[in-house]
């Protein structure tokens, strides 16, 4: 299989699917974006670390290339990071709703407990 973006990025995608399993659902509106992303960095990253390799007046070093791939790496962990944590708030809020709710219909039974 030939290196090139479109490869990287078809291969990163039916990874992503199966390793995020059942939390697929709800990174899969910003994962696609994330993932080309990556692809495009790993893809330009090595063309340009070969690149060095021949002529050390082009491209990156390995050092730099290693560099970049952690950037480009913690950058999608951010992304993904940042939609968990839009989750856990939205299941903090129904949840504190839900108590406001039950506080309210049986204050009298639960004032003890909530």
């Amino acid at each position: 299989m030939e290196f090139n973006k479109s490869n990287v990025l078809k291969t990163i995608k039916i990874e992503a699917i199966g390793a995020f399993g059942d939390g697929w659902s709800q990174i899969k509106q910003f994962a696609p974006a994330e993932f080309e992303k990556m692809a495009i960095q790993l893809v330009t990253i090595s063309k340009n670390v070969a690149l060095y390799k021949i002529d050390r007046s082009t491209g990156y070093s390995v050092a730099t290339g290693k560099a970049l791939l952690r950037m480009q790496r913690t950058a999608m962990e951010s992304v993904f990071v940042a939609i968990s944590a839009l989750v856990i708030v939205t299941i903090q809020n129904a949840i504190n709703a839900i108590f406001r709710v039950l506080k309210a219909t049986f204050a009298t039974a639960l004032r003890a407990v909530l």
